[in-house]
């Protein structure tokens, strides 16, 4: 049956709790998407006053405008913060410098101060060159460049302290420098040397900025399972924020919450994730919130979770997107819609994935009342989800065999809105379609495709009433159009491998299963089609090596097994003919073609005493079939035993009385 498509999660990091939620839960800091939480871009070398108050939304123009960058450190949506503080106060530095000499070479007329400005002007380049060298892929080269960066750093320090030259940037160019190394070394998988960088950034005397060091050095400790490190370094960032931040130490307790998870302290995480939403509740944390309480079998805690879920407003994230904006942490303000409606889409894939969650187990009597608490939850804020648990409450009925209930419900739900229309027509369809309804199957299906034509599950429906009616051509093209709108429709491709076999186009059929084949390996279905195919078309060397690959999945298969021997015995390999036959027998033994091959194939032999035992298996399933006593009484003269034989024979005499070849054989 056809259920609506999932939106997959592009969280690095993953808690596998069910299948199904595999890709919805971050239980982790992400590291996917775009610019991270510490990626900044620089605005243009401007004073202070664009960072104050009523002035941001020149800073945000600014910033749009201005293509130069200062660093990027690999992200984590729990916040790898690089301070927005150094970024200002490293814009205010370039301004000042970005009027000296690029060259940095002392001229006649150049003072030791004005030699300081070229190489400050040089180094501000360098961290440059290296985000976008960064940008750009080429990661060893950003490296490269970084290092430079610091190293002609080291050298404006020394010939500053050698000139007396005493400037209020100098902290500033430092800390960015070095910090743009450290992104660097995160960016070529040098984890040990970024943690040094970071640790030598923290260290130094005054450094405002230590806290946000703390973070980055704690994702990279969670990045190698070192979840006690990352712990540590995570509450340590916290205890050096200012109480003003609630933002930051909203996301931080998430991840220290996050590493205590992967730590199995379930508890200790469920601590942190209720300070955190007590901060900021946000869709995310609360989702983790509900897995823990779910693990931990408390069914309140968790329906308390859901509510809560379920009340943060789906356009919560509007004025945070524009303040990510302006503090540098996301894309620029020409992208705001698109930023939002992935956010939108986020939110809504964290509720659909807990609703489906705790729907079947909110009551263990009734896994019904599960789904119905569920869609009154969310009718108030969230109909579209309401509706589509509904649908998803449907199709479980259908799972179940509930077919009256589920047709019932399913038919409700038609003017439920275009989409919902659609995947409706499509589940009638299929139920139809089971029912042998195969008129009512194709109308659904046509209104299905009306409401959206390039559907994949429509078409292999439609296809599908076509392939019973006998329309095979028509049934393959709507199979073919359905793998064209989606490469990986197993139901289409598996179908346009029988509308080929039925069609005679062996090859093409067979090209269709051994696809099918790579993408659901060792289904036994798809290793049965490829193996008939082979033996139809006389590749009894191939047959026989799909039809082993099929044992081997399912050894208890007596077709399987039942085809195996007789592909043996024609080859010529009669003792493997044998095995795989008398395997068949002993898992089916009664079946009538496989004991009457073994019976004959032991009289071949000229062993007779083993071949009794088979003809005797075969009169008493069929005790009214005259030949297998002929068969028993037969064997038994030709092994010299003909007292069992005239007894046999005596036996059938009495039974088929009218029977006149046995009178002739008993006295013969």
């Amino acid at each position: 049956m056809m259920n609506l498509q999932e939106t997959k999660q592009d969280s690095a990091y993953d808690f596998e709790f069910t299948r199904e939620i595999k890709d919805a839960l971050s239980i982790a800091p992400s590291r996917g998407g775009g610019e991270s939480v510490c990626s900044s871009v620089s605005r243009l070398r401007t004073s202070h006053s664009h960072t104050r108050g009523g002035e941001r939304d020149d800073m945000w123009k600014t910033r749009s405008s201005n293509p130069h960058t200062l660093t990027s450190v690999g992200g984590s949506d729990a916040l790898s913060v690089a301070s927005t503080s150094m970024i200002n106060l490293v814009s205010n530095r370039h301004g000042v410098a970005s009027s000296a000499s690029a060259g940095g070479k002392l001229k006649n007329n150049q003072t030791p101060s004005d030699v300081a400005k070229g190489w400050e002007t040089q180094i501000d380049q360098l961290v440059e060159r290296t985000v976008l060298l960064k940008k750009q892929g080429k990661l060893e080269e950003s490296l490269e460049s970084a290092k430079e960066g610091t190293k002609k750093e080291q050298l404006l320090r020394k010939h500053r302290k050698a000139n007396s030259l005493s400037v209020n940037s100098e902290a500033e160019l430092m800390y960015s420098t070095w910090f743009n190394l450290a992104a660097a070394y995160e960016a070529n998988d040098m984890p040990e040397e970024a943690l040094k960088t970071y640790t030598y950034l923290a260290k130094q005397r005054g450094n405002p900025f230590t806290g946000r060091l703390r973070i980055n050095m704690g994702n990279i400790y969670y990045a190698q399972q070192k979840y006690p490190s990352a712990i540590k370094m995570y509450k340590m960032a916290l205890d050096q924020m200012r109480k003003d931040d609630k933002s930051i130490a909203h996301k931080i307790r998430r991840n220290i919450g996050n590493a205590f998870f992967r730590l199995g302290k379930i508890r200790e995480a469920v601590k942190n994730y209720e300070e955190a939403m007590d901060v900021a509740p946000d869709f995310q944390t609360g989702f983790n919130l509900l897995v823990c309480h779910l693990a931990l079998g408390d069914v309140e805690s968790t329906k308390k979770d859901f509510i809560t879920l379920a009340e943060i407003p789906a356009d919560k994230d509007v004025l945070a997107l524009k303040e990510a904006i302006l503090m540098g942490e996301a894309n620029a303000p020409y992208e705001i819609k698109q930023e939002l409606d992935s956010r939108l889409k986020k939110a809504s894939h964290f509720l659909l994935t807990a609703a489906r969650l705790i729907a079947p187990i909110l009551d263990s009597k009734d896994w019904a009342s599960g789904y119905d608490w569920v869609c009154i939850t969310l009718e108030d804020h969230h109909e579209e989800l309401a509706t589509q648990m509904k649908l998803e409450q449907a199709t479980q009925r259908l799972k179940r065999k509930e077919f009256g209930v589920a047709v019932k419900n399913l038919k409700s739900l038609q003017k439920k809105g275009e989409e919902v229309k659609a995947a409706t027509a499509t589940n009638l369809s299929f139920v139809s379609f089971l029912e042998g309804n195969i008129e009512r199957a194709s109308k659904y299906a046509d209104v299905a495709l009306a409401q959206d034509r390039y559907s994949p599950k429509a078409l292999v429906n439609k296809g599908n009433c076509m392939f019973v009616n006998g329309e095979v051509a028509s049934a393959k093209n709507l199979y073919l159009e359905a793998i064209g709108v989606q490469a990986d429709c197993i139901q289409a491709i598996f179908n346009l491998g029988l509308a080929n076999a039925q069609l005679g186009l062996a090859e093409e059929a067979i090209h269709a299963f051994e696809k099918v084949h790579r993408i659901t390996p060792n289904n036994p279905q798809i290793l049965y089609q490829i193996a008939d195919i082979c033996e139809l078309q006389g590749r009894s060397q191939d047959a026989m090596k799909w039809f082993n690959v099929l044992a081997a999945r399912v050894p208890s298969d007596p077709t399987n097994l039942t085809r195996l021997g007789q592909i043996y015995a024609e080859r010529k390999d009669e003792s493997q003919g044998l095995h795989y036959q008398l395997e068949s027998f002993r898992q089916y033994p009664i079946d009538l073609d496989v004991i009457s091959w073994i019976g004959s194939w032991f009289v071949q032999q000229e062993m007779y005493e083993r071949s009794i035992f088979f003809f005797q298996q075969a009169s008493l399933i069929q005790p009214k079939e005259i030949k297998w006593g002929f068969m028993v009484a037969s064997a038994h003269k030709r092994c010299g035993n003909l007292d069992m034989a005239f007894h046999e024979y005596e036996k059938l005499h009495d039974q088929f009385s009218e029977n006149t070849e046995c009178e002739r054989v008993q006295y013969h």
